[in-house]
């Protein structure tokens, strides 16, 4: 039985992300099965491959021949889809603690230097696919402690909303679905849509698809890509 750890290198620079797979590879236990050089290539990759680990670099483009985005990565790592079973690290030449904060609220699991030693990136990658996160080595919040703070943000954020309604939301504000599809996708019955709707108006006290749009947006509700 196959136990490699299947990676995605995100990286910008492509001699970078060559040399990072073959010091990774050197690992018996690990096994690069993709790399991608910005956001758009980033998402595609997730959901094609479904790694275990996605090493993915704050500063990339995000399109193909695109400018660098300073937040490139967290704008893909905002789109990817968070029930998948891919793990994100994070690394980038520096990070300041606001950008740490939003990745964790995205989900990210680690957060490294890429100053680091190849030792400790390896640690970081066994440790969260052991369930664990693993700490950037610069003087902020624990990583553990942020972790708890912020879940704790997002479930007064959820206003009462059931994790049913949330992916109704999400396919409302994400996708612009229409009662109809949101039926076929969740494989429910409409009238039941329209109940989890009228359901979410009454608990964020919007009265149309517009406004819960901006309401979702402003309070950063805890949404998901429903594909």
């Amino acid at each position: 039985m196959n136990s490699s750890i299947r990676i995605v290198v995100a990286d910008d620079h492509p001699a970078f992300s060559d040399g990072l797979r073959r010091l990774l590879e050197i690992e018996s236990d690990l096994k690069v099965i993709g790399q991608a050089n910005n956001a758009a290539d980033v998402i595609q990759r997730v959901r094609e491959l479904k790694p275990d680990i996605l090493l993915l670099d704050l500063r990339m483009p995000l399109q193909p021949k695109a400018e660098i985005s300073p937040r490139g990565g967290l704008d893909a790592l905002a789109s990817v889809d968070r029930g998948s079973i891919t793990k994100t690290i994070l690394f980038a030449a520096e990070m300041e603690t606001p950008e740490i904060v939003e990745a964790i609220e995205l989900g990210v699991r680690g957060v490294i230097l890429k100053s680091a030693a190849t030792e400790s990136l390896i640690k970081s990658i066994r440790s969260v696919i052991s369930g664990s996160c693993w700490e950037i080595a610069k003087p902020v919040p624990s990583l553990h402690v942020l972790l708890k703070t912020k879940r704790e943000e997002l479930n007064n954020r959820k206003y009462g909303l059931t994790p049913k309604e949330l992916e109704v939301v999400s396919a409302i504000v994400r996708h612009s679905m229409s009662n109809k599809d949101i039926a076929h996708h969740f494989n429910i019955a409409e009238n039941t849509v329209k109940k989890h709707t009228t359901s979410i108006f009454n608990k964020t006290g919007v009265s149309n698809r517009l406004e819960l749009d901006h309401f979702a947006r402003e309070h950063k509700l805890p949404i998901k890509d429903v594909f």
